[in-house]
Protein backbone atom coordinates (compact mmCIF):
# COMPACT_ATOMS: atom_id res chain seq x y z
CA UNK A 1 0.00 0.00 0.00
CA UNK A 2 1.44 3.61 -1.28
CA UNK A 3 1.05 6.34 1.37
CA UNK A 4 1.83 9.85 1.34
CA UNK A 5 3.70 11.10 3.61
CA UNK A 6 1.37 14.24 5.45
CA UNK A 7 3.33 18.04 5.93
CA UNK A 8 0.38 18.41 8.90
CA UNK A 9 2.44 15.82 10.59
CA UNK A 10 5.74 16.64 9.73
CA UNK A 11 6.17 13.20 8.60
CA UNK A 12 9.59 12.45 6.55
CA UNK A 13 9.52 8.25 6.33
CA UNK A 14 13.42 6.90 7.19
CA UNK A 15 14.70 3.85 4.81
CA UNK A 16 17.86 2.91 5.29
CA UNK A 17 17.89 -0.62 7.04
CA UNK A 18 21.76 0.16 8.25
CA UNK A 19 21.00 3.44 9.91
CA UNK A 20 18.06 1.95 11.26
CA UNK A 21 19.62 -0.87 12.75
CA UNK A 22 22.35 1.22 14.22
CA UNK A 23 20.42 3.04 15.96
CA UNK A 24 18.34 0.19 17.55
CA UNK A 25 21.92 -0.89 18.52
CA UNK A 26 23.14 2.06 20.25
CA UNK A 27 19.74 2.31 22.04
CA UNK A 28 20.49 -0.55 24.36
CA UNK A 29 16.95 -1.73 24.56
CA UNK A 30 17.01 -5.49 24.25
CA UNK A 31 14.39 -6.59 27.15
CA UNK A 32 13.40 -3.46 27.06
CA UNK A 33 9.89 -1.94 27.11
CA UNK A 34 9.87 0.58 24.05
CA UNK A 35 7.74 3.42 23.38
CA UNK A 36 8.16 4.69 20.11
CA UNK A 37 6.11 8.06 18.97
CA UNK A 38 5.48 8.33 14.91
CA UNK A 39 6.16 4.82 13.92
CA UNK A 40 4.80 6.28 10.55
CA UNK A 41 5.08 3.46 7.65
CA UNK A 42 6.74 1.22 10.36
CA UNK A 43 10.66 0.99 9.26
CA UNK A 44 12.28 1.14 12.25
CA UNK A 45 9.25 -0.39 14.74
CA UNK A 46 9.57 -3.68 12.99
CA UNK A 47 13.63 -3.71 13.90
CA UNK A 48 12.35 -2.35 17.76
CA UNK A 49 9.53 -5.32 17.65
CA UNK A 50 12.92 -7.96 17.13
CA UNK A 51 14.88 -6.48 19.47
CA UNK A 52 13.11 -4.99 22.77
CA UNK A 53 10.52 -7.28 25.43
CA UNK A 54 7.96 -5.01 24.27
CA UNK A 55 6.86 -1.91 21.82
CA UNK A 56 3.60 0.13 22.13
CA UNK A 57 3.78 2.89 19.31
CA UNK A 58 1.50 5.97 19.20
CA UNK A 59 0.71 6.98 15.93
CA UNK A 60 -1.59 10.03 14.88
CA UNK A 61 -2.16 9.45 11.44
CA UNK A 62 -4.84 6.93 11.28
CA UNK A 63 -4.78 5.97 7.73
CA UNK A 64 -1.38 3.88 8.36
CA UNK A 65 -3.22 1.73 10.40
CA UNK A 66 -3.38 -0.80 7.09
CA UNK A 67 0.40 -1.00 6.78
CA UNK A 68 0.91 -1.03 10.69
CA UNK A 69 -1.61 -3.84 11.76
CA UNK A 70 0.59 -5.63 9.40
CA UNK A 71 3.25 -4.99 11.78
CA UNK A 72 1.22 -6.06 14.45
CA UNK A 73 0.31 -9.44 12.98
CA UNK A 74 3.73 -9.92 12.01
CA UNK A 75 4.83 -9.09 16.36
CA UNK A 76 2.93 -10.38 19.07
CA UNK A 77 5.03 -7.80 21.04
CA UNK A 78 3.83 -4.83 19.38
CA UNK A 79 0.66 -2.81 20.09
CA UNK A 80 -0.17 0.39 18.02
CA UNK A 81 -2.06 3.20 19.76
CA UNK A 82 -3.64 5.74 17.82
CA UNK A 83 -3.87 9.25 18.78
CA UNK A 84 -1.45 11.96 19.89
CA UNK A 85 1.53 10.87 22.12
CA UNK A 86 1.18 14.64 23.82
CA UNK A 87 -2.09 13.71 25.07
CA UNK A 88 -1.04 9.91 26.28
CA UNK A 89 -1.03 9.13 30.15
CA UNK A 90 2.27 7.32 30.33
CA UNK A 91 1.75 7.25 33.71
CA UNK A 92 -0.39 4.34 34.09
CA UNK A 93 2.53 2.43 32.91
CA UNK A 94 4.62 0.11 35.95
CA UNK A 95 7.65 -1.10 34.26
CA UNK A 96 10.35 1.66 32.84
CA UNK A 97 10.04 2.57 29.62
CA UNK A 98 12.94 3.31 26.87
CA UNK A 99 11.79 5.79 24.01
CA UNK A 100 13.32 5.83 20.15
CA UNK A 101 11.50 7.69 17.79
CA UNK A 102 12.22 9.89 14.59
CA UNK A 103 10.73 12.88 16.41
CA UNK A 104 8.65 15.23 13.78
CA UNK A 105 10.22 18.41 14.09
CA UNK A 106 7.84 20.69 14.95
CA UNK A 107 6.68 19.07 18.33
CA UNK A 108 10.41 17.84 19.13
CA UNK A 109 10.41 20.64 22.37
CA UNK A 110 7.13 19.37 23.90
CA UNK A 111 8.10 15.96 23.65
CA UNK A 112 11.13 16.52 25.23
CA UNK A 113 9.62 18.09 27.54
CA UNK A 114 6.73 14.92 28.38
CA UNK A 115 10.02 12.86 28.60
CA UNK A 116 12.13 14.86 30.88
CA UNK A 117 8.72 14.86 33.11
CA UNK A 118 7.69 11.34 33.04
CA UNK A 119 9.92 9.49 36.05
CA UNK A 120 9.05 5.99 33.73
CA UNK A 121 11.01 7.06 30.83
CA UNK A 122 14.62 6.11 31.72
CA UNK A 123 16.09 6.59 27.90
CA UNK A 124 15.22 8.37 24.34
CA UNK A 125 17.04 8.21 21.55
CA UNK A 126 15.29 10.49 19.29
CA UNK A 127 16.15 11.61 15.66
CA UNK A 128 15.62 15.00 15.64
CA UNK A 129 16.67 18.52 13.30
CA UNK A 130 20.47 18.60 13.62
CA UNK A 131 20.29 22.13 14.81
CA UNK A 132 18.04 21.48 17.79
CA UNK A 133 20.58 18.79 18.59
CA UNK A 134 22.52 21.70 18.94
CA UNK A 135 21.28 23.70 21.17
CA UNK A 136 20.41 21.08 23.57
CA UNK A 137 24.03 19.79 24.00
CA UNK A 138 25.20 23.70 23.43
CA UNK A 139 27.35 25.02 26.51
CA UNK A 140 27.74 28.32 28.47
CA UNK A 141 28.99 31.47 25.81
CA UNK A 142 27.96 29.64 22.62
CA UNK A 143 25.16 31.01 20.81
CA UNK A 144 23.13 27.67 20.97
CA UNK A 145 23.26 27.68 24.65
CA UNK A 146 19.44 28.58 26.17
CA UNK A 147 17.27 27.56 29.11
CA UNK A 148 16.75 23.90 27.28
CA UNK A 149 20.07 23.51 27.10
CA UNK A 150 20.56 23.64 31.00
CA UNK A 151 16.98 21.72 31.99
CA UNK A 152 18.21 19.08 29.78
CA UNK A 153 21.75 18.57 31.15
CA UNK A 154 19.68 18.86 34.75
CA UNK A 155 17.42 16.35 33.95
CA UNK A 156 19.85 13.55 32.06
CA UNK A 157 23.04 12.82 30.37
CA UNK A 158 23.26 13.76 26.79
CA UNK A 159 25.04 13.21 23.96
CA UNK A 160 24.32 13.24 20.02
CA UNK A 161 24.74 9.53 18.65
CA UNK A 162 25.31 10.05 15.13
CA UNK A 163 24.44 12.58 12.17
CA UNK A 164 21.76 11.75 9.29
CA UNK A 165 22.05 13.35 6.21
CA UNK A 166 18.81 14.57 4.67
CA UNK A 167 18.44 12.63 1.36
CA UNK A 168 18.03 9.56 3.64
CA UNK A 169 14.71 10.84 4.34
CA UNK A 170 11.87 10.20 1.75
CA UNK A 171 10.28 13.16 1.38
CA UNK A 172 14.13 14.80 1.67
CA UNK A 173 13.53 17.47 4.33
CA UNK A 174 15.22 20.92 4.02
CA UNK A 175 17.66 19.97 7.06
CA UNK A 176 19.85 17.32 8.08
CA UNK A 177 19.16 15.30 11.13
CA UNK A 178 21.05 14.06 14.18
CA UNK A 179 20.45 11.01 16.54
CA UNK A 180 20.45 12.30 20.28
CA UNK A 181 20.82 9.90 23.29
CA UNK A 182 19.13 11.25 26.31
CA UNK A 183 19.64 8.89 29.99
CA UNK A 184 18.25 10.15 32.87
CA UNK A 185 20.33 10.66 35.80
CA UNK A 186 19.65 8.14 39.06
CA UNK A 187 20.18 10.77 41.73
CA UNK A 188 18.85 14.22 41.48
CA UNK A 189 21.34 17.17 41.24
CA UNK A 190 18.99 19.31 43.41
CA UNK A 191 15.65 18.06 46.03
CA UNK A 192 12.97 16.91 44.68
CA UNK A 193 11.00 19.76 45.96
CA UNK A 194 13.18 22.30 44.62
CA UNK A 195 13.23 20.61 41.29
CA UNK A 196 10.11 22.63 39.71
CA UNK A 197 11.50 26.02 40.99
CA UNK A 198 14.70 25.25 39.88
CA UNK A 199 13.31 24.90 35.92
CA UNK A 200 11.41 27.77 36.45
CA UNK A 201 14.42 29.84 37.33
CA UNK A 202 16.37 28.45 34.64
CA UNK A 203 13.33 29.68 31.65
CA UNK A 204 12.85 33.23 33.61
CA UNK A 205 16.67 33.53 33.60
CA UNK A 206 16.82 33.18 29.84
CA UNK A 207 13.04 34.69 28.75
CA UNK A 208 14.79 37.33 27.42
CA UNK A 209 18.34 36.54 26.10
CA UNK A 210 19.47 40.39 25.67
CA UNK A 211 18.47 41.02 29.53
CA UNK A 212 20.40 40.63 32.34
CA UNK A 213 19.78 37.82 34.57
CA UNK A 214 18.80 40.65 37.19
CA UNK A 215 16.12 42.12 34.84
CA UNK A 216 14.81 39.07 34.13
CA UNK A 217 14.62 37.58 37.26
CA UNK A 218 13.43 40.89 38.51
CA UNK A 219 10.93 40.65 35.82
CA UNK A 220 9.89 36.90 36.94
CA UNK A 221 9.79 36.89 40.94
CA UNK A 222 9.38 41.07 41.46
CA UNK A 223 12.03 41.27 43.60
CA UNK A 224 13.55 44.88 44.16
CA UNK A 225 16.93 44.81 41.57
CA UNK A 226 19.15 45.73 44.05
CA UNK A 227 18.51 42.96 46.13
CA UNK A 228 19.28 40.70 42.98
CA UNK A 229 22.17 42.22 42.21
CA UNK A 230 23.79 42.06 45.91
CA UNK A 231 23.04 38.53 45.93
CA UNK A 232 24.83 37.67 42.44
CA UNK A 233 27.80 40.21 43.56
CA UNK A 234 27.84 37.33 46.93
CA UNK A 235 28.33 35.00 44.63
CA UNK A 236 30.91 36.55 43.00
CA UNK A 237 28.96 37.92 39.82
CA UNK A 238 28.79 41.13 38.49
CA UNK A 239 25.45 42.65 38.13
CA UNK A 240 25.69 42.78 34.22
CA UNK A 241 26.13 38.68 34.42
CA UNK A 242 23.73 37.38 31.35
CA UNK A 243 21.89 33.77 31.43
CA UNK A 244 24.35 32.25 28.62
CA UNK A 245 27.23 32.63 31.03
CA UNK A 246 26.47 30.35 33.73
CA UNK A 247 27.13 26.63 34.02
CA UNK A 248 24.51 23.88 34.72
CA UNK A 249 26.73 24.06 38.38
CA UNK A 250 26.79 27.30 38.48
CA UNK A 251 22.19 27.79 38.61
CA UNK A 252 22.34 24.88 41.10
CA UNK A 253 24.60 26.77 43.30
CA UNK A 254 22.56 30.04 42.75
CA UNK A 255 18.91 28.44 42.92
CA UNK A 256 19.91 26.52 46.58
CA UNK A 257 20.53 29.75 47.83
CA UNK A 258 18.21 31.93 46.46
CA UNK A 259 15.87 33.21 49.63
CA UNK A 260 14.54 36.69 47.76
Amino acid sequence: MNHYAKKKYGQNFLRDKNLLLKIVRDSKIEHQHVIEVGPGQGALTRYLASTAKSVTAYEIDTTLAPILHELESTYANLKIIYGDFLEADLSSYTHDLHVVANVPYYITTPILFKLLETPQVKTASLMIQKEVCDRLLATPQSKDYNALSVILQFRAHAYKMMDVKRHMFFPIPNVDSAVIRIEKRDTPLIEPEKQDFFIFFVKSSFKQKRKTLVNNLHEAFQVNKEDIEHYLMSLGYTPSVRAEALSLDEFIRMVKGWNL
